[in-house]
C-alpha cells in the first residue's frame, strides 16, 4: 500500500508523531519522499505541524497574554519555531564572536521572559549560561568608551542573560577569580548612574508623556559622562515575533541586571558576625546596651535571607499546573495569568510600551501589580565616598585604579515595612496632584507641603495649594486613599467612572493604540481648546464605539479593520493612584535605626519613589539622613534602583548609589 493512499489527516498524524519523538528535522527524509509531500507538509502550506511541535516544546502561555489570540495562530507559531531553532543552533556553535551574537541575545532574552520551563530547559542544553559568560568576560567592554562599557543592546542583553542563567550552582561554581572578576566588570554600571541609566524617563517627572512643545521640556545637562538626567531617544530594537511583523521593543536597562549580578556576587559569602556583639537584643539589654545597634543575631538575619532573589525553579516539561487551587474550572487565560512567565509580564509591558517619552501609550497594559510593595522589604544599598565620586565626574577616562576599595564602597542593609493605599475611580475621587518639578525629585512626586494621617484602612493626604481667589494666600485640601485589598472588592463596575465610560469591565489594548493616540494627540493639539480648559488637562480618548460609529468611517483614523489586529484584554481595577507608607519594624529599628517611608508609583512605566525619613537623629549619626530610593520591580520579588540623598540638592548630577531589595512576606 502506497503512503500516498492515505487519508492526509493520518499523513499530517504521522508527521507530528515523528517530529514529536525525533526533533523537527526528522520531518526532512518524509518531505525528500516525493513532491507532493515536500509540499504538503512544508512550513507555509502546513502550518499546523510546525506549530504543533513548537506547542509541545516551548512556552507558549504568554503569547496569549501579551499578543492576544492572534499570535496563537498556527503560523504565528511555525515562524517562532524558525527563530528559535536558529537560535539554539548559534549558541551550540559557541561563536561569541558572531556578527548576528546580538541577534541571538534577542531571542534568547525574549524566550527566558516567556519561560515556563521549557524554554529555559531547551537554553541551558544549548549551552546558554556558558555563551553567555564567556561573552561578557572577554567582550563587555569591546568598543569601550574612555575605559567604560558601551551602554548598547548587545551589552546590555548579555548582563540580563548572564542574570537570568544565574543559578545557586552557578554561583558556587565561580571560581574567587572568577567572581572578583565579574564584580569588577559590574562595578562601573552600579557605580556611575550619570553613564548608566536606570529608568525609562528621568524621576523628576510623574505625569508622562512629555509635551511635545519643545519649549517646556526640561533638557539634561552635559558632563564629561554625556548628558544627564537621561533621555532615551531611539532605545529600541524592531523585530518579527509571532505574528507580530514590527514589534518595538525597548532594550532592557544594562544597570538593573547589573546590579543583580553584582550583589548576588557579593552575597556568596555571608557577612562576617563580629564576637564581641550581643547574641541577641534580650542579651543586649542584659548588657545595658540600650542604644541602636546590632546584635549578632541580627547579622544572622541579613545572611539568612538573600537580597538578589534568583529566580524560582521552573519544571523542564513546563508543567506548572500543580499545586494551583481551581485549575479544573479555570479559563484557559486564567490559567496562563498563573503561568511562572506571568512574573514578567509588567517588566515585557514597560519594554513595549515605553520607549519615548513624548509618545503616547495606551495604559491598559499594567506595568506595576497592585498589593505588590505591601509586606516587609530588606535590601542592600551600596554607599561610595563622595569625594571619590566627585573626582570621577570631574573626568572622562575610567581611573586605572576603578575597585570598591579606592571608591570606598560600603553596604548598608535596609529594611521597610509598605503599607499601600489606593485613589478609586469613582465620583468625586481624584488624586493628589503631582508636586513640583524638585518635589519629583526629592518627594516621591508627592507636594512638598503634604502630611500623611493613618486611620484604620483610610490615609488622609493634606496640602496645600494657592488660593484662587487670593493669589498671596494658601489654603489646604485633603484626598482620602484606601487601603489596598486583593481580593478584587474594592472595584465596583457600577461606580468605577472608568467602566461606565466605556460600558464594561474590560479594557483593550488594540495594536494601533499608539498610532491612534498620536493622530488624536496631533489633532487636539492643533484644534481650538473650548473656553475654559487648560491646554495641560488630561484628555480621554474618544469611546471606541463612537470611534466606530459614522459614514465617514473609511476616513476615520480611528477606524481599523482588527481582522488580524493583535487584541489584548484585561479587566480594570478602578485605581487611578498608588501612595505608599511604611515604616521600619521595631526589631529591624533597634538593629539599624527607626525609618518612616513614603511614596508613590509612577503610572506610565511602574517606576517606585520611596522617601525614607529617620525618626529621630542622635548627635553621633550624621549619616542618618533623608534618603530617596527610586526603582523598579524586576520579575514580581524584587526592587531594583538608584538612591540619593537631599544633601545636594542644587546639583545638576546628584549623588546617587545602588541598592536592591526583596519583598520577604
Amino acid at each position: 500500500m502506497s503512503l500516498l493512499a492515505l487519508p492526509f489527516e493520518i499523513i499530517e498524524r504521522i508527521a507530528i508523531n515523528l517530529t514529536d519523538a525525533h526533533g523537527i528535522q526528522a520531518l526532512l527524509p518524509l518531505q525528500l519522499t516525493c513532491k507532493y509531500l515536500n509540499s504538503s507538509l512544508g512550513i507555509t502550506t502546513n502550518p499546523h505541524i510546525f506549530a504543533s511541535y513548537f506547542a509541545s516544546h516551548y512556552d507558549v502561555s504568554s503569547a496569549s497574554r501579551r499578543f492576544g489570540p492572534q499570535a496563537t495562530k498556527s503560523s504565528a507559531y511555525a515562524a517562532q519555531l524558525l527563530r528559535y531553532t536558529h537560535t539554539l543552533a548559534r549558541i551550540r556553535s559557541g561563536d561569541i564572536h558572531a556578527d548576528d551574537v546580538c541577534h541571538t541575545f534577542w531571542t534568547s532574552y525574549l524566550m527566558l521572559i516567556e519561560d515556563d520551563g521549557k524554554n529555559r530547559a531547551s537554553l541551558e542544553a544549548a549551552g546558554l549560561p556558558d555563551f553567555v559568560d564567556r561573552f561578557v568576560r572577554e567582550h563587555l567592554y569591546d568598543g569601550h568608551r574612555n575605559g567604560w562599557s558601551a551602554d548598547n543592546a548587545v551589552n546590555s542583553l548579555a548582563l540580563w542573560l548572564l542574570w537570568l542563567t544565574t543559578t545557586e550552582d552557578r554561583l558556587r561554581a565561580e571560581s574567587s577569580p572568577q567572581r572578583a572578576q565579574m564584580i569588577r566588570l559590574m562595578l562601573p554600571f552600579v557605580i556611575m548612574p550619570v553613564r548608566y541609566p536606570s529608568a525609562f524617563a528621568p524621576d523628576i517627572h510623574f505625569s508622562l508623556p512629555l509635551s511635545r512643545d519643545i519649549t517646556t521640556v526640561p533638557h539634561s545637562v552635559p558632563t564629561l559622562h554625556g548628558p544627564y538626567p537621561h533621555y532615551l531617544y531611539d532605545r529600541y530594537h524592531r523585530a518579527q515575533f509571532y505574528s507580530v511583523s514590527d514589534l518595538e521593543i525597548g532594550i532592557p536597562l544594562a544597570s538593573i541586571a547589573a546590579k543583580l549580578v553584582y550583589i548576588s556576587r557579593r552575597e556568596v559569602f555571608p557577612v562576617g558576625v563580629p564576637t564581641h556583639l550581643p547574641r541577641n537584643r534580650e542579651h543586649a539589654l542584659q548588657l545595658g546596651l540600650t542604644a541602636v545597634g546590632p546584635t549578632q543575631e541580627d547579622v544572622h538575619e541579613l545572611n539568612a535571607n538573600k537580597v538578589a532573589k534568583l529566580l524560582p525553579t521552573t519544571r523542564p516539561d513546563g508543567d506548572w499546573s500543580e499545586g494551583i487551587q481551581g485549575w479544573d474550572t479555570m479559563t484557559a487565560d486564567q490559567r496562563a495569568a498563573k503561568a511562572p512567565s506571568a512574573r514578567w509580564d509588567n517588566d515585557w509591558n514597560r519594554l513595549v510600551d515605553c520607549t519615548d517619552v513624548f509618545r503616547p501609550v495606551s495604559l491598559k497594559r499594567s506595568h506595576y501589580t497592585p498589593g505588590t510593595m505591601s509586606g516587609l522589604w530588606q535590601g542592600r544599598m551600596l554607599v561610595a565616598d563622595d569625594t571619590a565620586l566627585e573626582t570621577l565626574f570631574q573626568i572622562p577616562q575610567m581611573p586605572p585604579n576603578f575597585n570598591e576599595q579606592n571608591l570606598g564602597v560600603i553596604v548598608a542593609p535596609v529594611f521597610m515595612r509598605l503599607r499601600e493605599y489606593v485613589c478609586m475611580d469613582v465620583a468625586s475621587n481624584e488624586p493628589v496632584p503631582a508636586g513640583k518639578m524638585e518635589d519629583g525629585k526629592h518627594n516621591a512626586w508627592l507636594p512638598a507641603s503634604m502630611r500623611r494621617f493613618e486611620h484604620q484602612n483610610e490615609l488622609t493626604l493634606s496640602y496645600t495649594v494657592q488660593d484662587p481667589t487670593a493669589p498671596h494666600r494658601r489654603i489646604e485640601e485633603s484626598k482620602r486613599y484606601r487601603k489596598y485589598v486583593p481580593d478584587g472588592s474594592m472595584h465596583d463596575e457600577t461606580t468605577c467612572r472608568g467602566c461606565l465610560y466605556r460600558g464594561t469591565s474590560e479594557m483593550v489594548f488594540r495594536e494601533h493604540d499608539a498610532h491612534f493616540l498620536e493622530v488624536l494627540d496631533n489633532e487636539l493639539a492643533a484644534a481650538p481648546l473650548p473656553d475654559g480648559m487648560d491646554d495641560t488637562e488630561d484628555m480621554d480618548v474618544v469611546d471606541e464605539e463612537d470611534a466606530e460609529e459614522g459614514d465617514d468611517a473609511e476616513d476615520d483614523p480611528m477606524s481599523v479593520d482588527d481582522g488580524d489586529e493583535l487584541v489584548v484584554k484585561r479587566k480594570c481595577d478602578g485605581i487611578m493612584d498608588i501612595v505608599l507608607v511604611g515604616e521600619t519594624d521595631e526589631r529591624h529599628a533597634q538593629a539599624w535605626h527607626p525609618y518612616r517611608f513614603y511614596g508613590r508609583v509612577r503610572e506610565w512605566d511602574g517606576l517606585i519613589a520611596l522617601v525614607r525619613v529617620p525618626v529621630s537623629v542622635n548627635a553621633g549619626a550624621t549619616h542618618v539622613g533623608l534618603w530617596i530610593f527610586t526603582g523598579y520591580v524586576v520579575g514580581g520579588q524584587t526592587l531594583v534602583g538608584n538612591w540619593r540623598t537631599s544633601s545636594h540638592p542644587g546639583e545638576p548630577v546628584t549623588f546617587e548609589g545602588a541598592f536592591v531589595m526583596s519583598k520577604r512576606d
